[in-house]
C-alpha cells in the first residue's frame, strides 16, 4: 500500500462527504447563480415568494426560478408562476408587464448539481493540502479535476434556463406564455472570466430569438397606444409618468427592457415634430384646444437630449394643442407654396412641383388674402410636422379642404387600407 494519498479516492470521499448535507450544494449552486448575475438590477435569483421581487420597477425584471420549482406538477408551476405575476406579497402587483420568470431545466439539474458538489470536494482538499500530504504532481492533478469540473459546471449553468414564462391576458385572466429556445442555440455563452452569463442568454431569447421585449420604441407607438387625439373631447396629452407606469402596468402593450426608451422615444418624436414636451406639470387645455402654457417653453421640432426628459413629471403634447405665438411656418423644408388668391394652379405632378399654367391675378395693396391654398409632397414624419400649421389654419378658417392623393406602385394593401385608413376616417365622420 502507498501512503501517499490518491488524489481521485480523496476528491470521491469528500464529494460523499458533501452530498450527505444536499443542502450545502443547493446553496452553492445559488451563490453561483448570483455571482453569475451581478451588475444587472432586473436579475433576481431564486425568489421566495412573491414578495421577494419588487414592484414598480421602472426596468424589465427576469426572476431564475430555483430548482426545486420543476419538483411540482404541471398544474402547480403555473398557479405559482400566475401568483408572481399577480402579486407582490399580500398586495397586486402593478408592473406586471415588467416582469418574466426564468424557468430551470429539469434535464440539466442533476449534473450541474455534481459538479457543484466535486467543486466543493476539491475546495475542502486544497483548504486542508498539509493535512493530506498531498505531492507537487498531486495538487497539479487536483488543479486538473478543478478545471475540468469547472467548465462543466459553466456549461450546465448555460443549459439550466432555457425557457421563459411571460404573462398575458386571456378572456380577461393572466395567462401564460412560454418562450422556449427550440431548435435555435443562443449565441450568448460566457464572458471574459469564463463565466457563464445566464441574464443575457434568457435576455437574448426573448429580444432575440421571439422578440417579446423591447429596447426601441417609436414615438407614434406612444400616440397610438395612449389613444392621443381620441376620444370626445379628444385628448391631447399625457404625463411622461403616465407612459411609465402604463408601459409596465398593461399587459398587452410593449414590453420594453428601460425607462430610458420611453425618453428615447420622446426625444425622436420632439426631434420629427410628432410630439411637443414641457418640463412641467400638466398644463389646463383652453376652450380653443391648445394648452395654457407659454408657447417658447415647448419643446418641438429640435433636438432634445434623453436626459432632458423629465419621466416622472413631465407632459407631452400633440402638435395641434401646441400653442402659438407667431404662424407656423410651412412644413416640408421648403417644398410647400402658398398659392395667394386667385385661379387655383394645376395639380401637382408625380414628383410634386406644379406644372406651368397661368399666373394667378396678383391682389391690389391692403386688400385682405381671403384665399389659402398649400401643395406639399411629404411622407408619414413630415405629415406629422404638418398637422400643427393644418390645424392653425383650420383655426383660422374655420374648416379646410383636404385633398389628399397617394400612389403606391406595387398597390395598396386592401385590408390595410382599410383598417388603418378608410375605417378611422369614417368614425371621425370625414368620409362616408
Amino acid at each position: 500500500f502507498k501512503q501517499d494519498p490518491n488524489v481521485t479516492l480523496l476528491v470521491e470521499q469528500e464529494a460523499d462527504a458533501v452530498a450527505r448535507d444536499e443542502k450545502q450544494v443547493t446553496a452553492k449552486v445559488q451563490e453561483m447563480l448570483e455571482e453569475r448575475a451581478s451588475g444587472h438590477h432586473g436579475a433576481i435569483i431564486w425568489p421566495a415568494d412573491s414578495g421577494a421581487i419588487p414592484d414598480k420597477q421602472p426596468r424589465f425584471q427576469l426572476a431564475f426560478l430555483p430548482l426545486d420549482f420543476t419538483g411540482n406538477s404541471t398544474k402547480e408551476q403555473e398557479s405559482h408562476a400566475r401568483e408572481f405575476f399577480e402579486k407582490c406579497g399580500s398586495g397586486p402587483r402593478l408592473f406586471k408587464n415588467g416582469l418574466g420568470l426564468a424557468i430551470p431545466s429539469t434535464d440539466h439539474i442533476e449534473g450541474l448539481r455534481r459538479d457543484v458538489r466535486y467543486l466543493q470536494a476539491i475546495e475542502r482538499i486544497k483548504k486542508n493540502a498539509k493535512k493530506f500530504n498531498l505531492t507537487k504532481e498531486q495538487a497539479n492533478e487536483l488543479r486538473e479535476r478543478e478545471a475540468t469540473h469547472s467548465s462543466s459546471a459553466e456549461s450546465g449553468f448555460l443549459k439550466l434556463y432555457t425557457e421563459v414564462w411571460l404573462p398575458k391576458i386571456v378572456d380577461g385572466a393572466t395567462a401564460l406564455e412560454k418562450i422556449a429556445v427550440g431548435g435555435r442555440p443562443l449565441q450568448t455563452t460566457v464572458n471574459e472570466h469564463k463565466k457563464a452569463m445566464i441574464f443575457e442568454r434568457c435576455m437574448e431569447l426573448i429580444m432575440q430569438v421571439q422578440s417579446r421585449v423591447f429596447d426601441s420604441l417609436l414615438p407614434q407607438k406612444i400616440v397610438t397606444l395612449f389613444r392621443l387625439g381620441e376620444g370626445t373631447p379628444p385628448k391631447l396629452g399625457i404625463t411622461t409618468g403616465e407612459i411609465v407606469n402604463g408601459f409596465y402596468s398593461f399587459l398587452g402593450f410593449t414590453r420594453l427592457t428601460s425607462q430610458k426608451v420611453v425618453a428615447k422615444a420622446i426625444a425622436t418624436g420632439v426631434e420629427k415634430s410628432i410630439l411637443g414636451y414641457i418640463g412641467d406639470s400638466a398644463p389646463t387645455i383652453a376652450a380653443d384646444g391648445k394648452f395654457q402654457v407659454p408657447a417658447a417653453k415647448v419643446r418641438f421640432n429640435m433636438k432634445l437630449a434623453e436626459d432632458e426628459i423629465d419621466l416622472e413629471s413631465g407632459f407631452i403634447m400633440l402638435p395641434q394643442a401646441i400653442p402659438q405665438s407667431t404662424p407656423a411656418p410651412v412644413p416640408g423644408g421648403g417644398g410647400g407654396t402658398v398659392i395667394p388668391p386667385g385661379p387655383t394652379p394645376p395639380g401637382p405632378t408625380r414628383s410634386g412641383s406644379v406644372p406651368p399654367g397661368p399666373t394667378p391675378p396678383t391682389p391690389q395693396p391692403g386688400a385682405p388674402q381671403k384665399l389659402v391654398e398649400l401643395i406639399f409632397t411629404a411622407d408619414r414624419d413630415k405629415l406629422y410636422g404638418a398637422w400643427n400649421a393644418m390645424a392653425n389654419l383650420a383655426e383660422m378658417a374655420g374648416q379646410v379642404t383636404v385633398t389628399i392623393k397617394a400612389e403606391s406602385e406595387s398597390g395598396f394593401d386592401k385590408s390595410k387600407l382599410n383598417n388603418g385608413v378608410l375605417e378611422p376616417l369614417r368614425e371621425a365622420d370625414l368620409i362616408q
